[in-house]
């Protein structure tokens, strides 16, 4: 896998500085289109021929044939997806004249696998962390206490939220038909949850890193359970993807300016390549799909007007619960491996028992999620810094207590950050 990652980095680097040289514009997007498409054979070939072979063979199935295909034995190798984005925005902005190709090889190594974000992110433009990598960096008491202050509140998130969320949703899920009736009114919730802990606890903690060696990353998430529709929630979460699948793939097929039909139409295609992104299944295929017509749907009614003036006044409240709600449901997707799953969830939804009413403990879990997010709200930050400039007392005081919190009811056992899989 290391030499896949060699050859990825040196042929991105000396074909930037071939596609800068060249003056007339039809050819460099011609040898533009090359390079993205030598990009994703990589990354397809790696991430997605087992899928592929798989839907063929599925297909001849269903069509009566009982053929059965040879499929390779394929390792994904670790961060593919992450500085596989990386290199196609730097030869796009290198088309774009916005910037000009890294003279220096190991500096461009490092924005390829910069190790804080080479497993889960944020994917990093070149035109922010390059200029970072090429200048000197001055590291500061506040930055650093600003770093590990992001750092511990990553390593609380996931060990002290997000783990135990991961266990009770296992749990969960795994009793199958046994499930208690109307269960998957907390377990969604505590999917959601879950996700958003473990992924912005490792958002924070390479941050934090990034922060502590004199580095700025770019925050990726914003307060995303506060969006009042889809379209919003997906400008909060997972920022840097969804910016990056706007500015690469949405606009290039014409976003909006081609009317309201084929902006939907765009808005799907995109969904339907960010949920292949993060994972060659059907589910997560379904999973785009069902992100993609959520906000189609929410499109439509802002379009055609069809919330009553008479509830608009609370809608800004039921849209938060509605949006919330629906991408935990969407994370259910995540787990069909069957449409008999699919119809288990739904049938399950559709009653509540005293059984269920009896896990609603799982609540604690959410508290010290939303209180952070309303504090961020409160003073207009989207840091992690405790006001350390002005009260540095503060910082010793959370870090106590959020060690203490950690050493009491951390589970001490290995749990993968969630987003490792992609």
């Amino acid at each position: 896998m290391s030499l896949l990652l060699a050859f990825s980095i040196l042929f991105n680097f000396y074909f930037a500085k071939y596609l800068s040289s060249i003056d007339i514009t039809s050819k460099r997007l011609r040898m533009l289109t090359y390079g993205v498409i030598c990009n994703l054979l990589l990354l397809g070939y790696f991430k997605y021929t087992l899928f592929l072979l798989g839907f063929f063979e599925d297909l001849t199935h269903f069509f009566g044939s009982s053929i059965s295909i040879w499929k390779p034995e394929i390792l994904l190798p670790v961060g593919i997806s992450f500085y596989t984005f990386h290199n196609i925005s730097y030869l796009v902005e290198i088309f774009k004249r916005q910037i000009q190709p890294s003279e220096n090889l190991i500096t461009f190594s490092v924005y390829d696998i910069f190790f804080p974000l080479l497993l889960a992110g944020p994917i990093e433009r070149p035109n922010s962390l390059l200029p970072q990598l090429e200048h000197p960096r001055t590291i500061s008491i506040h930055k650093f206490m600003q770093g590990i202050s992001l750092f511990v509140w990553g390593i609380f998130l996931k060990t002290v939220i997000a783990d135990p969320l991961a266990k009770f949703v296992d749990l969960g899920l795994s009793q199958g038909d046994s499930l208690a009736q109307g269960m998957l009114w907390w377990i969604m919730p505590s999917f959601a949850f879950q996700v958003y802990a473990d992924f912005s606890g490792y958002s924070n903690c390479a941050r934090g890193l990034a922060y502590m060696m004199g580095f700025r990353l770019m925050n990726n998430f914003h307060r995303p359970f506060f969006a009042t529709n889809p379209s919003a929630f997906w400008q909060r979460w997972h920022i840097s993807l969804s910016s990056w699948l706007r500015d690469y793939v949405y606009i290039p097929l014409g976003g909006n300016r081609k009317g309201f039909l084929f902006q939907n139409i765009n808005i799907m295609i995109v969904w339907i390549l960010g949920g292949l992104w993060h994972g060659a299944t059907y589910g997560y295929l379904i999973w785009g799909i069902y992100l993609g017509a959520c906000i189609i749907l929410f499109n439509l009614i802002q379009k055609f007007n069809i919330i009553p003036t008479t509830i608009k006044s609370i809608s800004s409240g039921v849209g938060l619960l509605l949006t919330f709600f629906s991408f935990s449901f969407g994370l259910l997707l995540f787990r069909v491996e069957h449409f008999s799953d699919l119809a288990f969830y739904l049938k399950n939804l559709g009653g509540y028992s005293e059984e269920a009413q009896s896990y609603s403990f799982v609540i604690l879990y959410f508290v010290p999620v939303i209180v952070f997010d309303l504090w961020q709200a409160k003073w207009k930050t989207t840091e992690v810094d405790f006001k350390i400039s002005k009260y540095p007392w503060i910082f010793f005081v959370c870090f106590a207590i959020l060690f203490l919190v950690f050493a009491l009811i951390a589970p001490f056992a290995k749990q993968e950050f969630f987003y490792f899989q992609f």
